[in-house]
């Protein structure tokens, strides 16, 4: 017997001492952090090392799998010029060299194509044709005027990626949608955005999906075929003797240094002649492939549900620091209206976020806002409290009606014994012009007035650097490092007194890059080389959203690209269609990723609530801000909720983060701000809204325990106007979402691919479905869902 386990012993050694080395410190400051994808367009790009290793000066070289990329470091040692030709691969590896370390880059030739763009004036005569929207970023000046061509069309060649976009023309200075075409959405304020499609070669392009593992192997299956391979564990490029590829499959072996790490990624790409795949992303728990939920931590980010809400319209916990202005110049809409820290400190501590499934909390801005009211609404001749909160007069302390800095430190270690995390939402772009910073130096300031003399303010996207919210917000000068090291200071004094986990940050398109490359290094070198979750608000194209994530500066940014799409076909009253959410959402996984970090919304604080749009109390097209002041916004159909539904439906089993904002969780109505931020209800629900709050529950709750739902790859099965089967797979386990968008019921049938093997899965919703073979046949009722686990 003895002589038996001492045999097992040495293969147990054995078989340890054949699993494959990397030989590099797995402890590495340059090695916490996933150095994120790099889209290289063709000839120069500037890029910020920082980025990707804590100390630039510490690169000794710069190599590339390409012979057609060129990469010098430029006189600075801070930046590289990163120099692609056109015959570069569609995918290419960089190492950077630190005393005969290799830290990878991965990166990506662009995808852009010539585009030529038609608008028919229709035997009218303009003399200047603009087209504004996502390809340019809503700035007409930024692409040439159309001109006619032979066939008396107003033209214009677009450079852009393939996929969905956004915009309207501009005749003569009158910004509208395009009248020739029919696919439009409503912007919310009044008008319509044109819906444009630019067409690609994504069918051709490999596909990956996670197939099977060992304790020392992992197997991916690929679809189309294949000519580089790229495999990452964590910031090192597997080399070539750890991956084996054949017979339409991937096999690669598990590092012995992932055992030393408690969690660490794989990420993998493959490209061919037409493009570059998608990403598959896997984690491991020491070592070993994370299959059970219970090893998921809040640190886990993809594994984020976010709730939001405005403190003053969320639980009013202490009436004794209840301080309203009570003005006769200030509509009680717009006044403070109770709620605080306390109140947030008991739903906390009474459970409701646990029950419901939120694990991160989104809290708005707390610094103090001025005692008096500001800006002006002339149809209702009301001034403006700051019980929002982003108009800061102070960088450090919480605003005395929400309660004080303890009470917030209180509300944090509440959170976290919770487990769950908090986010602050952090003003940095402008602060009110009562804050000492203006006050002493408000040549800190960009300056209000434009050359020509007019005021800069609301120019969001010709002047987006520079111009003023309005003209009591002076908006801070990001091109100036003392500004940039005293606000990047200010956000880590909240960081460290508060014990934060992360920020969402406001307006971020308005800030120069730089502030947020010497936050983020902050907060690295704050916390042993690791980031916190940042995630922020841009308003744009997916180009100009993407700018900004880097592993350098923001983790992730609302996806309202993608939102803008889903809330018109989902509210079901307008032009909406799900084959056009299908397409911006895959425009969005192609330049964010398969497994990015976006937040996914329900809703927020700057739009009228879906559920209003769903019930038609608030029309498409209209002023919905207006309609809030004008009018009771109520539920008059009641099918809103199962809408509401199927929204977060939607968001909870896609990639990304999904994002709730108070009140959608029982399908609160509103119009826009400031209808849409009314205080949130936790008792007097009838049943729909009770019903719809289990449904959400219930939803939130299957993604947190299922790691198909987070880390799943993701794939579209089949889909029409109004239905959707799509499915996520993470190795042996299966998720099949099935939805009816029409008003009457469907049967839905779908054929699965081999991967999707339907055995022993189980309807989440109890509606009835049918196997035979590889096919799956459901009865949906109207507006309904179902996810087959």
């Amino acid at each position: 017997m003895k002589k038996r386990s001492f045999i097992l012993f040495l293969i147990a050694i054995a078989l340890t001492a054949c699993k494959p080395k990397l030989d590099f410190p797995t402890d590495s400051e340059n090695n916490l952090n996933l150095n994120t994808l790099i889209t290289l367009k063709i000839g120069g790009n500037k890029v910020y090392l920082q980025d990707f290793v804590m100390n630039p000066l510490d690169i000794d070289s710069i190599t590339s799998t390409s012979e057609q990329l060129i990469c010098m470091v430029d006189s600075n040692k801070l930046t590289a010029n990163f120099t692609a030709n056109k015959e570069m691969e569609h995918f290419v590896d960089v190492k950077l060299w630190i005393k005969g370390i290799p830290y990878s880059i991965p990166c990506r030739k662009t995808d852009k194509i010539d585009y030529v763009f038609t608008f028919n004036p229709q035997a009218k005569v303009y003399k200047k044709v603009q087209i504004a929207g996502q390809m340019n970023d809503w700035a007409p000046i930024f692409t040439p005027d159309l001109k006619l061509n032979n066939d008396r069309l107003f033209e214009v060649t677009l450079n852009v990626s393939p996929g969905t976009y956004l915009y309207q023309m501009v005749l003569d200075g009158n910004q509208n949608h395009d009248d020739n075409n029919p696919n439009k959405v409503d912007n919310g304020y009044g008008k319509f955005n044109s819906i444009l499609q630019v067409a690609g070669q994504n069918d051709k392009f490999p596909t990956l999906l996670t197939d099977k593992y060992t304790s020392s192997t992992i197997t991916l299956s690929v679809y189309n075929d294949v000519t580089n391979v790229f495999v990452y564990w964590q910031n090192f490029v597997l080399p070539s003797q750890f991956i084996k590829t054949e017979n339409g499959f991937i096999t690669f072996e598990i590092p012995a240094e992932a055992k030393k790490m408690e969690r660490s990624f794989f990420r993998v790409w493959a490209c061919n002649e037409f493009g570059v795949s998608n990403d598959v992303l896997i984690p491991l728990e020491k070592g070993k492939v994370l299959t059970k939920s219970k090893h998921i931590t809040r640190n886990d980010r993809q594994a984020q549900i976010i709730y939001f809400m405005l403190v003053d319209r969320f639980k009013n916990g202490d009436t004794s620091n209840d301080h309203p202005l009570n003005r006769p110049d200030v509509n009680q809409k717009v006044d403070y209206w109770g709620g605080d820290l306390a109140g947030l400190q008991q739903k906390i501590e009474d459970g409701y976020f646990d029950k419901l499934g939120a694990n991160t909390l989104w809290i708005s801005p707390m610094s103090q806002n001025p005692m008096e009211p500001y800006g002006y609404y002339a149809p209702m001749k009301t001034k403006f409290s700051g019980y929002h909160g982003y108009w800061p007069i102070s960088s450090s302390k919480v605003d005395y009606r929400f309660g004080t800095n303890d009470d917030l430190k209180s509300v944090v270690k509440s959170a976290h014994k919770n487990e769950m995390n908090v986010l602050l939402d952090y003003v940095a772009n402008h602060v009110h012009e009562k804050h000492p910073l203006y006050q002493q130096h408000p040549e800190y300031a960009t300056s209000l007035y434009l050359p020509d003399g007019t005021m800069n303010v609301e120019k969001w996207n010709e002047h987006r650097l520079t111009t003023w919210f309005d003209t009591f917000l002076p908006s801070l000068d990001f091109s100036n490092p003392k500004v940039v090291d005293m606000m990047t200071d200010s956000a880590m004094f909240w960081i460290k007194e508060f014990q934060l986990d992360g920020f969402r940050h406001d307006a971020c398109k308005h800030i120069n890059e730089e502030f947020w490359r010497e936050l983020t290094l902050k907060i690295k070198k704050n916390n042993h080389g690791k980031n916190l979750y940042q995630i922020g608000e841009t308003y744009g194209s997916p180009e100009l959203i993407s700018s900004y994530l880097t592993s350098g500066m923001l983790d992730g940014q609302f996806d309202f690209n993608v939102f803008d799409e889903a809330s018109t076909a989902f509210s079901g009253v307008g032009a909406g269609d799900l084959q056009r959410v299908k397409n911006v959402m895959q425009t969005s996984l192609n330049t964010y990723g398969y497994h990015n970090l976006m937040g996914y919304i329900s809703g927020n604080h700057d739009r009228a609530r879906f559920m209003s749009y769903a019930s038609r109390d608030v029309k498409f097209g209209e002023d919905a801000k207006a309609a809030g002041w004008q009018r009771e916004i109520g539920i008059t159909d009641s099918t809103a909720y199962d809408k509401m539904f199927l929204l977060n439906a939607f968001n909870m089993t896609i990639p990304g983060i999904p994002v709730i904002y108070y009140g959608d969780e029982i399908g609160m109505p509103g119009a826009n701000d400031p209808d849409c931020r009314r205080m949130m209800r936790f008792d007097g629900w009838n049943k729909r809204e009770t019903s719809l709050w289990n449904k959400v529950s219930k939803l939130a709750h299957l993604r947190s325990e299922n790691p198909v739902l987070i880390y799943g790859d993701f794939i579209n099965l089949h889909t029409t106007m109004d239905s959707w089967v799509y499915a996520r797979n993470y190795f042996d386990k299966k998720a099949i979402v099935f939805i009816n968008n029409s008003s009457i019921p469907k049967k839905l049938e779908v054929e699965l691919p081999e991967i999707l093997n339907p055995e022993g899965l189980k309807s989440i919703f109890n509606n009835n479905f049918v196997v035979k073979k590889n096919k799956i046949s459901i009865e949906l009722p109207a507006f309904s869902a179902e996810i087959l686990l």
